[in-house]
This record gives structure tokens, sequence and C-alpha cells, in this order.
């Protein structure tokens, strides 16, 4: 008796969570992953920052802010500089011609693989923004994000764009404030938040990752775009 009612709650359980997942809000975010996968290749202007948020800092103070410049074609090509907005210099350049990473600090293979070029440029401590990992990680990185989400719902919309917002469950199982704004028209991703309440100087506040994406989907590239410029 125990073992089903076990099993009973199990999936009393089951059908909760999926009931917090609204249909609409999961269909734009469905068709945003089917717009990511369709692409022949992407264009952005990245700023991805990170604040912090205190009762004396409520809309946030940013404590690293980084500027991302990049072309991509799937399924393993890529262009991409990295700026440390609060460091001098031009950034680091990271050039993928589909077999091999390279960048100033070294080269890596990829194989013609969107999953390992991802890996790779981890290894050299970028931080992927999440229409690279969409794209190049394709279906399997997006279904990985989605069953991360536990609840998500349309909060605003109007005519250019529609708001989600959720909780997403980060890698040590507790979860996180998400929000994702969907341009209509092109169906990508225009910002995306994760927001991870934490305790700053014994009192409430929270860490937030901004990601504002500026993309242009299926630019013209050529051999000579994954070429790593000369000095």
């Amino acid at each position: 008796m125990r073992s089903v009612a076990t099993i009973l709650l199990t999936l009393i359980g089951m059908l909760l969570a999926s009931a917090q997942i609204d249909k609409a809000a999961e269909e734009w975010l469905q068709q945003s992953f089917q717009a990511y996968s369709q692409l022949q290749s992407l264009q952005s202007r990245t700023t991805v920052t990170v604040l912090m948020i205190t009762p004396r800092y409520p809309n946030g103070m940013p404590v690293q802010k980084y500027l991302y410049a990049y072309t991509l074609q799937p399924p393993a090509k890529l262009n991409l500089l990295v700026k440390d907005a609060n460091a001098p210099g031009e950034g680091q350049r990271y050039v993928s011609d589909g077999q091999t990473l390279r960048s100033a600090e070294g080269a890596k293979p990829v194989g013609n693989s969107g999953a390992a070029l991802l890996e790779m440029l981890s290894d050299f401590g970028v931080l992927p923004t999440y229409d690279l990992v969409f794209v190049l990680g394709g279906k399997p990185s997006q279904e990985k994000f989605r069953k991360q989400i536990t609840r998500l719902r349309i909060a605003r919309e109007d005519e250019q764009q529609v708001v989600l917002t959720g909780r997403i469950r980060n890698e040590r199982g507790k979860e996180d404030g998400l929000e994702i704004t969907i341009d209509k028209n092109s169906k990508l991703i225009r910002t995306l938040k994760i927001r991870n309440e934490v305790t700053i100087d014994d009192q409430p506040g929270a860490l937030e990752l901004v990601m504002e994406f500026e993309p242009s989907p299926n630019v013209p590239v050529s051999e000579q775009t994954w070429s790593m410029p000369q000095k």
C-alpha cells in the first residue's frame, strides 16, 4: 500500500508541475526554438551583464559587463569577439572554421560539432550566450533548457513582443527567476534574464544575469568570415 501511495503522490506532483507551464507560453518558447533551428546564419551584438540587487540598489548595480559581437553558421562556424566593458583593449577574438576553434590562447578541435564548439568555448573561459547554445547546441540543448523550466506564463505582450516569466532550476537544484522577451516577427529572443535570490551583507538580495540581444538572422557569410584577422 505504501508503494502505491508513493506512486500516486509522484503522479500528482508531476501533474501539478506540468500545470504550472502555461500552454500559450510554451508554444511561444517552442516557436523560438524552431526559429533558431531554421537559421542558416546569425549575427548579433549582445550585452551580458551581472547585476547585484540590494535594498540600496533596487534597480541593480552592474558588477560585470561584457560585450559580445559574433557571426555564426551551424553546425560549428563562429567568429566571436568578447570584450570586458570595464577593461582596456579591443577584447578577445575566437574563430572557428568548423574544424578548429582558434584564439590568442591556442587552438582546440571541434570536428564540425556545435556541441564541441560550445564546450571548447567554455574551456577558454567564455560564457556562451543562450542564442549560441540554442543554435550550435541544437535541439538537445533546447530541450535541456526547457526541462529546467518549472513555471512559465505570459506576463505581457504587445504587437511587437511577448514577455514570458517563470522559474528555472539551476545546477544546485534550486529555482531562479526567469524572464524571456521574444520578438514576435523573427521569434528570436531579445532579452533573457535569470535572477538568483541570495543574501548580501545579511540582507535579502539577488544576482541577475541579463543577456540583451540584437540579432540579425540569415546574414551573408563567406569563408573569409571564419578567418582569424591578421595583426
